[in-house]
């Protein structure tokens, strides 16, 4: 069987849980004996895990959104006609590289899987938009409901994000969930001297993540712990933002801001701190998934400390493997994040439980079950 693995996300340099979750899908599909060809974004790499990947540039987000992912899908239907006719199945992560498939499908025959982190549409309805974007935001979401609902298996990462497809009229039938999970052989928990001073946030750096509710935060916990640390590991559009907002609450000498690492680089950075932070905003795009931070500080052994979301909700347990805080309440956060630095004792059973946790989100269960729901196995 002929296999197009595809998506909007960079694979080479690897960034997001997207990208690795792509990668561990299309490993799997060759695993199998299938016949696997990626098309995304590779930075000019021609090859990704032994496989032939034809690339092309990724869509940029400084500018609309919505402009460059329609650029993007040119591109991409360029790619896709060159294999459709002899290809079997779509494997498409998220739906920004699957908007031409419905109309493709009307005339080659092929099977088309869909696996979804994230409701695209639905971060741009809760972002910051100019008049432009405004304007299509309606139409953009019934787009993307459309193209979720023409798929023939729909794999999501929550129960939460499988409830809203269900109430935009998705069938529930079609619908699996399989969460994400952690390169638990790849990460390691130990820990560098100095790290239980340390708190981290690793990931990107845009407005849907809340890293200035971090960096509110961080006078209080300064105040109280003069020794701690705080790191800032990755980069996005909000990056010159929060490193502004560090200068003018007067922190940024206890911040270190990195931007953009690749993937093993930036993992380097769990074993110099003992606490992660996830302080993502209330919107509903937020409230119904994981992200893949959460899957790595556990693997990574960081107590945890998290907005309460409604999607790491159903993988976590306050006081047990994570500490929860109100969405967007600094104070909150900054009580939380001087709780562990206080009571190592706490620290370390936070961590402890997030290690036994994350022993059932590994790779090796969660990619295969994907590939089965993707070839109806």
């Amino acid at each position: 069987m002929r296999v197009i693995v595809s998506t909007h996300d960079s694979l080479a340099p690897v960034k997001g849980g997207g990208a690795l979750r792509t990668i561990k899908c299309a490993a799997e599909f060759k695993k199998r004996g299938h016949d696997v060809i990626i098309i995304a974004p590779t930075d000019g790499i021609g090859e990704v895990e032994g496989i032939k990947t034809h690339w092309l540039h990724a869509p940029r987000k400084q500018r609309s959104q919505l402009l460059s992912s329609l650029k993007f899908n040119v591109r991409l239907l360029r790619k896709f006609l060159q294999f459709a006719r002899h290809t079997d199945l779509f494997f498409v992560h998220n739906t920004i590289a699957a908007a031409t498939l419905p109309f493709l499908r009307l005339f080659f025959g092929f099977r088309f899987a869909l696996d979804i982190t994230d409701v695209h549409a639905e971060y741009l309805a809760a972002a910051d938009r100019n008049l432009f974007e405004r304007l299509m935001t309606p139409l953009m979401l019934r787009t993307e409901y459309w193209i979720i609902n023409s798929a023939d298996a729909v794999v999501v990462v929550t129960e939460a994000m499988r409830a809203l497809l269900v109430s935009k009229g998705i069938p529930s039938g079609k619908i699996s969930v399989v969460y994400d999970a952690a390169e638990t052989d790849q990460i390691s928990p130990a820990k560098d001297p100095g790290a239980e001073k340390a708190v981290l946030h690793l990931g990107t750096v845009d407005r849907q993540h809340g890293v200035d509710v971090f960096i509110r935060a961080i006078p209080g916990v300064a105040r109280r712990h003069p020794e701690a640390r705080f790191l800032v590991v990755g980069g996005g559009r909000e990056l010159p933002s929060v490193a502004a907002l560090a200068r003018k609450l007067g922190v940024e000498d206890r911040c270190h801001f990195t931007d953009y690492l690749p993937c093993d680089k930036a993992r380097l950075y769990m074993r110099a701190a003992a606490i992660g932070v996830i302080p993502r905003l209330d919107t509903l795009p937020n409230r119904i998934v994981t992200t893949l931070k959460i899957y790595e500080y556990w693997a990574g052994g960081l107590a945890t400390v998290s907005s309460r979301m409604a999607g790491i909700a159903e993988i976590a347990e306050d006081g047990r493997d994570i500490l929860f805080f109100p969405a967007g309440d600094a104070r909150a956060m900054e009580d939380a994040l001087c709780r562990l630095l206080e009571d190592g004792a706490l620290r370390a059973r936070i961590a402890a439980g997030g290690l036994e946790t994350v022993k059932k989100y590994t790779w090796a269960q969660a990619a295969p079950r994907i590939v089965d729901i993707a070839l109806e196995q």
